[in-house]
């Protein structure tokens, strides 16, 4: 039997054991929540929050969506289970998906009600198309995932094996590949060498070799056997750069002379070592669990996490890896800035012309020549389509009518002249600016007419007749060389005239276009490229443009339509402002408003942000996940700001999001702007009325956006244009260059 004080140890190990075991229990609960929170991270969020709340809608006007949004909802689900856990596995849940995706786009062709956010929610024709597009991202975006799942990729724990002799043995090749480049100095063969390694990053490789070779990046350890000697970190740098150096040496763009120079034996050995380096350090499961988060987000933390993935995707070693990285780097990296021109607008800014006399003074056939003439000149811009490239002509006429004198040896013979000449010359537009090529003229029409001869001789009857008949052969006889001696000297000078005017107009646009460029790539780390898709038809110049950075996404969508009767179309994708506002840096930051407010002013050249407000002492620190996001949806500009904590009325509030709406809107006096739509949206805090009442003076609703150009206003030659057709959707912002209404007094 045993003793009261073993019996109560005993119950107290039960004790223990119960506490143990719950503590496991809850240990596995939590893990297997987390797993399966991860598991759902591939999930549609914002796609499937659309579909639902055409599902749970009692509006009659979207019965008949009802069971299609159904059906693609059950199909997503299917198809995600599908992809967590048999992914190897052929899947007829595309099939069934592409079906509704037709019956859904047939009601998108013939949707006609009117779009309401209101219980019960109805959506607008626009909201079927973004759900149109979402729903096709996917199934292209995941029937590329599968096509990895059957490659064989190489993982990065083959990489744990490395030891730092093969570090050294990596720098001792690539240094020996950098001399192999570099050896012929002082010839132009070195220059040569050097873009060779600028290609290969040899420099870069280097650098990256010593920095793992410093003591203190070796990590502290007592016991591993799972652990590389190499950081992890450095481990997949360098496969990432093996990955890439290795594509560059097989590139498919390498010419035969360039692939014969890089078969040496030298390069060889490198290229050998590289390949053991090369392994695929980013799962494409993962890419698109970073991608469903950037569509719910499109934060600009969430843009550089994924873009990091699709770059490394791109230059894996597994061949369908790199396909399906450039999928999704062509989806996601579209134009996102597009801007159209009417030629109708650019034909009403052309420079004045008009009629001018004036006098001249010339050689012609040796024979000086002086008088005056009048000069009309007319100009029309004219579009040359072109399928890939913004093209225009421009088109000048000029009419001249002369009346001169030439003075040869005891004679003066006075002529009237006319001629037509047309004059072309080609204009691109590139990411450079404006490209011209030299002027080309002809002449249409080209009249010369002795009017009236006068001599010295003329008093005498006899020699008068005589020297007159002889002058006048003379001028019979050269009237041919002559006359083809204006003409070309006409020609040099309209096309020198014309050449010489367009460059100087030219110029400054093309300066302020530089100069615009090097700010943008000076303060934001900006490119801007041409897209290919920017073309000319015979009414517009349509131009689309990349503006992106290291680490940043494009759009994903296209843009809204042109309304008809613009002049022009500017359409910006929220991916922008995302791009310039992750430039900032405020993940984490801290300081006051007024503070922030005098960045914002030196950053975007806008001194006007600086003028002194009631709530400029207050200490704000931002969140360092996605601080401030903007989205361009449901026709409202939203922008989001993630406040880790803030500071006010002696007060701490800590990990809140504000979020503030505008709307399109037309102020009292006609002109377009963004104004504040309703309340300010606090989440995540309890004192509301304090809040809302210091961001209300923060955004007030009495101070609206302008969406007017200033040059509208202060320059006459631009009173008729105004913006209007304020379109936002599918993540875009269009607005329009319309012509002014007439007031009732015009």
């Amino acid at each position: 039997m045993q003793s009261p004080l073993a019996s109560k140890k005993f119950d107290c190990r039960i004790r223990h054991a119960g506490t143990l075991f719950c503590a496991a229990l809850f240990v596995f609960i939590l893990s297997y929540a987390v797993s399966a929170q991860e598991r759902g991270d591939l999930y549609p969020r914002a796609l499937g929050f659309q579909l639902r709340q055409i599902v749970e809608s009692s509006a009659d006007e979207v019965h008949p969506l009802r069971e299609v949004c159904t059906t693609l909802l059950d199909s997503l689900n299917a198809i995600i289970v599908h992809l967590e856990y048999s992914p190897e596995q052929p899947c007829s849940e595309f099939q069934r998906l592409e079906e509704s995706v037709k019956t859904l786009g047939e009601f998108r062709k013939s949707w006609t009600a009117e779009g309401s956010i209101e219980e019960p929610y109805i959506p607008s024709a626009i909201a079927l198309e973004e759900i149109l597009l979402a729903v096709q991202r996917r199934i292209n975006t995941w029937q590329a995932l599968l096509n990895t799942v059957v490659a064989e990729a190489s993982p990065i724990t083959t990489l744990y094996e490395k030891s730092f002799a093969d570090i050294d043995r990596l720098k001792e090749r690539t240094i020996a590949v950098e001399q192999y480049f570099t050896r012929a100095r002082r010839t132009a063969d070195y220059k040569a060498g050097l873009t060779w390694c600028d290609y290969f990053e040899t420099k870069s490789w280097l650098t990256e070799i010593e920095a793992c070779r410093q003591p203190g990046t070796q990590p502290v350890r007592l016991v591993s056997f799972t652990t590389p000697d190499i950081p992890v970190e450095f481990l997949k740098t360098f496969s990432d750069r093996a990955n890439a150096t290795v594509y560059r040496l097989e590139s498919p763009t390498l010419t035969n002379e360039q692939r014969v120079f890089l078969n040496h034996p030298t390069v060889n050995v490198w290229k050998e070592e590289l390949q053991s380096w090369t392994a695929d350090t980013v799962s494409p499961i993962n890419v698109l669990r970073l991608l469903e988060q950037y569509e719910a987000t499109g934060g600009m933390t969430d843009m550089k996490a994924l873009s990091r993935f699709i770059d490394q995707l791109t230059i894996s070693k597994t061949a369908e890896y790199r396909q399906l990285g450039d999928h999704i780097q062509r989806q996601y990296g579209m134009a996102n800035v597009k801007v159209f021109l009417s030629g109708a607008l650019l034909n009403n800014h052309l420079p004045s012309t008009g009629s001018e006399i004036a006098s001249f003074r010339d050689v012609i056939q040796s024979q000086p020549t002086v008088g005056r003439r009048q000069t009309e000149t007319e100009m029309e811009v004219t579009l040359i389509p072109h399928p890939t490239r913004v093209l225009t002509s421009l088109d000048v006429s000029v009419d001249l009518a002369m009346i001169s004198r030439s003075d040869a040896f005891a004679t003066q013979l006075f002529n009237t002249g006319r001629a037509l000449i047309v004059a072309h010359k080609t204009i691109e537009l590139t990411e450079k600016g404006f490209l011209t090529a030299p002027c080309k003229a002809e002449i249409v029409d080209h009249r010369m007419r002795l009017v009236r001869m006068d001599t010295d001789f003329d008093a005498v009857p006899v020699l008068s007749g005589l020297f007159r008949g002889v002058v006048l052969n003379q001028y019979e006889s050269r009237a041919r060389d002559a006359k083809m001696e204006a003409r070309r000297k006409m020609l040099w000078q309209v096309r020198n005239q014309v050449d010489r005017e367009i460059e100087t107009r030219l110029r400054p646009i093309n300066e302020r276009i530089k100069m615009l460029s090097q700010y943008a790539d000076e303060e934001f780390g900006l490119q801007v490229e041409q897209r290919e898709d920017s073309r000319t038809d015979d009414n517009w110049l349509l131009t689309t443009w990349g503006v992106r950075s290291k680490g940043a996404l494009a759009s994903n969508t296209h843009a809204p339509d042109t309304p008809n009767g613009s002049f022009a179309d500017v359409k910006i994708h929220e991916s922008l402002p995302n791009m310039l506002l992750g430039k900032l840096e405020f993940e984490g930051k801290r300081g006051t408003v007024a503070e922030f407010k005098q960045m914002l002013a030196e950053k975007f050249k806008q001194p006007g942000l600086t003028r002194p407000e009631e709530n400029d002492h207050v200490d704000v620190m931002f969140a360092p996940y996605n601080p401030v996001v903007v989205r361009f949806v449901d026709g409202r500009v939203e922008l989001t700001i993630s406040i880790a904590a803030l500071r006010l009325l002696g007060k701490t509030h800590r990990n809140f999001q504000v979020i503030v709406r505008y709307k399109p809107a037309y102020d009292s006096e006609g002109r377009l702007v963004l104004e504040r739509d309703g309340y300010i949206s606090l989440i995540n805090v309890r004192e509301q009325f304090i809040m809302r009442t210091a961001f209300g003076k923060i955004f007030p609703v009495s101070r609206p956006f302008p969406l007017v150009p200033k040059v509208f206003e202060s320059d006459a030659q631009y009173d008729y244009l105004t913006t209007g057709h304020c379109r936002i959707e599918k993540g875009w912002l269009a607005l329009a260059i319309v012509e002014k209404p007439k007031t009732v007094e015009e």
